[in-house]
């Protein structure tokens, strides 16, 4: 079988060793393609889970959520998570501080973990427990929501979502 070879060493519909056309589904497949996105969603003080205007697209790797805070509250925190299907409210963040202007991340730190369930990954019991970050594949599909702590009403900021999105074409 031929190909294209480019000048970076990359060869388009390589015939692996051992492998035959009519059997062997090993070649390259430019079919299927990882697009990555960022979605930036402006949220102000709301005390209730609310639901954003933007939905992940249906296969969505979300590979990591931040908040840009534009206007700080300095006694409030946030939770973004999703409604629909995976229904998780503080699935991508859970009590993040909006008492910093700027850049805020989840985190792992012991007794203090604000990186939601969807983007960490729990392995051990006990003393032995231990969390790793992870990308999430399960809210594709579902709007994303928040909810700011009790008593705030002043807090602007912006959601920040990483993710790919799988196109088959």
């Amino acid at each position: 079988m031929t190909g294209t070879n480019f000048p970076t060493g990359v060869s388009t519909r390589k015939q692996y060793s051992g492998s035959t056309t009519s059997t062997d589904n090993s070649y390259m497949n430019a079919q299927t393609k990882l697009i990555n996105r960022t979605a930036v969603i402006r949220c102000d003080a709301q005390t209730s889970e609310t639901q954003t205007n933007f939905t992940l697209p249906t296969n969505a790797i979300v590979k990591d959520v931040f908040l840009n805070v534009i206007t700080v509250d300095a006694t409030e925190t946030a939770d973004v998570g999703t409604m629909g299907t995976s229904n998780d409210p503080n699935g991508f963040l859970a009590g993040v501080s909006l008492a910093t202007a700027g850049l805020v991340k989840g985190d792992l730190a012991d007794g203090a973990i604000t990186l939601g369930a969807l983007l960490l990954e729990e392995t051990g019991t006990g003393a032995d427990v231990a969390y790793a970050k992870a990308h999430d594949i399960t809210a594709g599909g579902d709007p994303v929501s928040y909810t700011c702590s009790a008593g705030s009403d002043t807090a602007v900021f912006d959601i920040i979502i990483e993710y790919v999105e799988v196109v088959t074409e």
